[in-house]
């Protein structure tokens, strides 16, 4: 088991593993009560088409998702939220574009419910009769989340932005595709990507490294598979230009909403480390729409919006920059933007202030399990490896190289998606 520290910090990690190819993370803190355990793979919505053994495999879209929730149904019949819960440990599951993640967080009986955790995410449990009971409850939660505002602002947006890539696709599917899950695409997709080569364990709280050690090393049904073959993906050639520049909804909102994007194609930045490519990209998040910046200041003040929040999003080798705004005043909120994204110039000062404020939240970080853990989860994900020198990297960021990140930035590949109150369709 290997020792590594954070940041240089009080804090240490742990890590091995297993011959068949898991990795694991074990990360002690003193003092605290508590512990978050997550299991995940690299395995979500966007592996729709891929090989394994020299067998090509195509499931519809939704499988990863689908097989989400068909893992809390065992053949044994126990309910893994019941068998938490009776120790009054919580227990939930996820599925995005890249990754599926099943995690507990409680006080109580770590080694039994770490131990069970292993047992019910590796003992698969798909017939006909369960597959086909799930496709009506999935059917609702597409159906529900059709009706929401956030989601169709999300939804069309991707369609918008990309030609190829599955993220156009929604994470649970559409219903004509989960009407043709069978559980042979599940145990498909379960045997290729929940094999322990793709996936990793990270424990973070109130633990003893060597007694779950121990554990993990002896856990039966986990350390009786065997690694798999190499996984290969499906490649997409994705344009860098958008599908649809504009899109118009309308929908069941009292004011409108709004969402303008940028897609960024990342093999643009020559001599950036993927790492480095988010970081610069959050130093212009930051210094552009911050909570100090003069937009905000300026659009709060001028009543332009009545809220909005702007992130970025990795897809495959593209970034995007989104901007949601809730507004009754959207086009004028919409100019500001765009002219806030012209001739983007940010100074040294400015630079070394984003900095500082970073590298103060990654110290508070260290201290709390939940986002430790989330983070260590998250580079596993996108880096496929732990930076747990994260504020050195911080500290190397400089404005000579800003200025290149600048100069190779692609603002112009752009599309907008405005939902309306329906009342306003009517009038035309």
């Amino acid at each position: 088991m290997e020792k590594t520290n954070f940041n240089n910090l009080d804090q240490d990690m742990y890590s091995f593993t297993l011959e068949n190819g898991l990795r694991v993370y074990l990360i002690p803190f003193k003092d605290k009560k508590n512990y978050y355990a997550v299991l995940g793979t690299k395995y979500g919505s966007n592996d729709i088409e891929f090989n394994i053994d020299n067998q090509n495999i195509k499931t519809p879209f939704g499988t990863a998702h689908f097989l989400e929730h068909k893992m809390f149904e065992q053949e044994d019949g126990i309910d893994p939220f019941k068998f938490f819960s009776k120790s009054g440990v919580n227990t939930n599951a996820s599925t995005t574009f890249n990754n599926t993640r099943y995690y507990i967080w409680g006080i109580n009986d770590i080694y039994k419910n770490i131990n069970y955790l292993l047992d019910f995410v590796y003992s698969p449990y798909f017939t006909d009769k369960n597959v086909l009971k799930e496709k009506g409850i999935i059917k609702e939660e597409i159906l529900m989340y059709e009706d929401d505002p956030e989601w169709a602002l999300d939804d069309n947006m991707r369609k918008n932005l990309f030609y190829e890539l599955p993220v156009r696709e929604k994470i649970a599917g559409t219903i004509s595709s989960i009407e043709n899950i069978t559980k042979e695409d599940l145990y498909n997709a379960y045997n290729t990507f929940y094999n322990p080569s793709n996936m990793f364990l990270i424990i973070g709280g109130n633990i003893d490294p060597e007694e779950l050690e121990k554990l993990i090393k002896n856990h039966e049904k986990l350390n009786s598979i065997k690694k798999n073959n190499e996984i290969k993906r499906k490649k997409y050639k994705e344009p860098s230009d958008v599908s649809e520049e504009f899109t118009k909804l309308y929908m069941n909102v009292k004011v409108p909403k709004v969402r303008y994007s940028m897609k960024i194609n990342t093999n643009n930045f020559k001599n950036f480390s993927s790492i480095e490519i988010n970081m610069y990209m959050g130093v212009v998040i930051s210094s552009l729409f911050g909570s100090t910046s003069d937009f905000k200041e300026k659009v709060l003040n001028e009543a332009l919006t009545t809220g909005f929040y702007v992130e970025k999003n990795n897809y495959d080798n593209f970034l995007t920059l989104d901007i949601t705004a809730e507004s009754d005043k959207a086009d004028m909120f919409i100019d500001e933007v765009k002219d806030n994204l012209k001739n983007i110039k940010i100074k040294k000062d400015e630079l070394e202030r984003i900095k500082k404020v970073w590298i103060a939240s990654e110290i508070r970080m260290i201290d709390n399990v939940e986002a430790t853990v989330d983070n260590i989860y998250s580079d596993l994900i996108l880096y496929d490896k732990v930076y747990d020198n994260r504020i050195d990297i911080i500290k190397e960021l400089n404005i000579k190289k800003l200025n290149k990140f600048l100069k190779e930035l692609d603002l112009s590949n752009q599309s907008l998606v405005m939902v309306l109150p329906k009342e306003e369709k009517d009038l035309f």
